[in-house]
């Protein structure tokens, strides 16, 4: 099954470890967008811990987007819960 993996990682370091593990599965197709393919469900959780492994869940966040016609909707979401909205500008009146 091909997995599409997106990330938001803050360290450079730990970015790149994952990036790394990520080129294994499959190709990048954008910057922090992997497409990895996996042979089973049980290739699916290996992959899961293997980033678990490398990231900071506190600050880090990973989605993983299995698209098969039975996995069609579930999303795995590892690390931060929160998507912080950055403004790059305030208006103050």
């Amino acid at each position: 099954m091909i997995v599409v993996v997106c990330y938001d990682i803050v360290d450079d370091r730990r970015r790149e470890d994952v990036a790394t593990l990520l080129s294994g599965y499959g190709p990048r197709v954008q910057l922090s967008v992997f497409e990895c393919e996996v042979d089973s469900t049980d290739g699916l959780r290996r992959l899961r811990s293997e980033i678990r492994a490398r990231i900071d869940t506190l600050e880090d966040q990973v989605r993983l987007y299995p698209t098969t016609s039975q996995t069609f909707g579930q999303r795995y979401i590892i690390g931060a819960r929160t998507v912080e909205e950055r403004q790059d500008y305030w208006i103050i009146r």
